[in-house]
């Protein structure tokens, strides 16, 4: 499966188009294989009771030198099934195929049985695309109380935009904390460790539309 930093590697290098693109992708991912075992029921299931037939009475025919009893069994409808991902299923499917008994497409529905569709980032954010390619603006905040304030000038898409400070010793910025639930136009708090107050302070600003208090 692809992650989303793997997909946006190669999406367009407009943030804006990317993050359609990125919530429109999907991708085919393998069933556990307890859900993708197959037996005779299966299989007429998916291609219907005639063609269902044909395939059957086809394995049936295969002279047992070429295919055992053992591996026709596998599609007996009291048998658990075979799963239809391995090598084996693969073989006896194209087999059919090249004997007529079924159609390329016919072939298709049954190989696809042993997948899901999965659309892994329908629900991402722009947040989460500037994130992943390590651009997104930030803005710098104080602490008052033990507290980092925002306004939120307009509303944005639901996110939690994180703070980081400026570790004296090393330079480096680390990510201390982070706002909760930011999406409507509104302040908001976020608690700052104690030995970060008197640090070099930023929050995420995806969307322009923050201010510090």
């Amino acid at each position: 499966m692809k992650t989303l930093t793997d997909f946006l590697s190669t999406a367009d290098a407009d943030d804006a188009a990317a993050l359609t693109q990125a919530r429109a992708f999907s991708e085919q991912v393998l069933k556990p294989v307890d859900s993708r075992m197959a037996n005779e029921r299966t299989v007429m299931g998916l291609i219907g009771i005639t063609s269902g037939e044909t395939f059957m009475q086809f394995l049936e025919a295969i002279p047992i030198d070429r295919l055992p009893s053992r591996v026709k069994a596998w599609f007996k409808p009291s048998e658990e099934g075979i799963d239809i991902a391995s090598s084996e299923a693969i073989s006896l499917i194209d087999a059919t195929v090249a004997g007529g008994a079924i159609t390329a497409d016919e072939a298709e529905v049954l190989k696809d049985y042993a997948y899901d569709t999965s659309t892994p980032f329908v629900s991402i954010t722009l947040y989460d695309v500037l994130k992943a390619r390590n651009k997104c603006p930030k803005i710098t905040v104080t602490t008052s109380g033990g507290y980092a304030v925002i306004r939120i000038t307009s509303d944005v898409e639901l996110h939690n935009p994180q703070v980081y400070a400026t570790n004296s010793r090393t330079g480096l910025s680390e990510r201390i904390n982070g706002f909760r639930n930011v999406s409507k136009a509104r302040l908001y708090d976020c608690i700052i460790p104690s030995e970060w107050r008197n640090s070099a302070l930023s929050v995420d600003d995806a969307y322009s539309a923050m201010e510090a208090v």
